[in-house]
């Protein structure tokens, strides 16, 4: 497994989020949901970038 880490940078301030998955694409989707999730919520405008991928065991 990999652990995919994701920032979302919100216009008051960027949050990193760490999603575990055998995959990019995964990966990519999950974060994606999640920021959908938050731009519902809050109708701001959030930027994702991937910041890096951790190898885990």
């Amino acid at each position: 497994m990999k652990e995919y880490i994701f920032l979302l940078e919100e216009p008051v301030r960027t949050r990193e989020i760490k999603i575990l998955a055998s995959g990019m694409m995964d990966a990519f989707k999950k974060a994606k949901e999640f920021r959908k999730n938050i731009v519902q919520g809050t109708k701001l405008k959030v930027n994702m970038i991937l910041k890096g991928v951790r190898y885990t065991d």
